[in-house]
């Protein structure tokens, strides 16, 4: 029997947390219907998920591939905000658009809308999201607010249109991008021309195109060192954030960790503390 793989899709949690080792959702369902995708990757979705595409597709049903992670409670993310650098590498990962900030600004997640996709923890440069574990079924909540009475259900679609919103709002941003990198080239092109034909009616000084040639070539020297110095300084913070989110997180570990990672921590901090101190 053949099915779609709108079919299949409209099962799952359209977290699109990559869980399943496909890009999203879409993908893992395309997958499945042509029958190269096992039936239980799925790990928001569970032993529910499952069941219900080895039902559709009449397949036999499979234990979760990360059993452990399919059944442990969902979470969601949450922001260390005092640790925060502002560098938005989170809001670039989040694919349902749940985080708010902008550069150099403290970012939020907006738990209401957060899927526990878990995407935007790798990115973070300095350690500072959190996955904190909650009681609620699916996700995100907002979904299940807007539909009780089939709370899955809900999640799922208010998910999917703010992951749809997102792309639509990537894709237009793309667009204007390249209209206006186009008009760019017009007008440089246009300027291009112009000279030429001013320049085709007086004969050319080489003294001054000399002189204009190194004009050039010292702005975009000087450009070019302004760019180093920049780099170099935010390249300093972050070093310094990072040093500081590793300090965290061996205090963190001496205190709650088990004790292999007690063990680690307490070793790094030894030497954390002897490299301080110049021994």
């Amino acid at each position: 029997m053949s099915v779609s793989a709108a079919a299949i899709e409209h099962l799952l949690p359209q977290t699109q947390c990559r869980q399943c080792g496909y890009e999203g959702c879409a993908p893992y369902a395309a997958a499945l219907a042509a029958g190269t995708a096992a039936i239980n990757l799925c790990t928001p979705g569970g032993d529910t998920v499952i069941h219900d595409l080895a039902g559709l597709l009449q397949r036999a049903p499979l234990p979760p591939a990360d059993a452990a992670k399919a059944a442990a409670p969902k979470v969601i993310a949450r922001i260390v905000e005092d640790a925060c650098i502002g560098c938005t590498a989170c809001i670039k990962a989040c694919p349902t658009d749940a985080i708010l900030g902008a550069t150099k600004y403290m970012h939020s997640v907006i738990s209401d809308e957060c899927t526990g996709c878990e995407l935007c923890v790798p990115p973070c440069p300095v350690d500072c999201i959190e996955l904190v574990p909650v009681a609620d079924a699916w996700l995100p909540r907002a979904g299940v607010a807007a539909a009780p009475a089939n709370p899955r259900r809900g999640a799922a679609d208010y998910a999917l249109e703010r992951y749809r919103k997102r792309q639509d709002r990537l894709a237009r941003q793309a667009a204007a991008k390249a209209a206006r990198l186009a008009q760019k080239r017009a007008a440089a092109q246009g300027n291009a021309a112009a000279a030429v034909q001013t320049d085709s009616g007086r004969k050319l000084n080489p003294t001054e195109l000399i002189a204009q040639a190194m004009a050039r070539a010292q702005a975009q020297q000087t450009q070019r060192q302004s760019t180093a110095n920049r780099n170099d300084f935010q390249q300093q913070q972050l070093q310094r954030e990072q040093e500081r989110a590793a300090l965290r997180r061996a205090q963190r570990d001496v205190q709650y960790g088990n004790e292999a990672e007690r063990a680690a921590a307490l070793a790094w901090l030894k030497a954390h503390k002897a490299a301080e101190n110049g021994e």
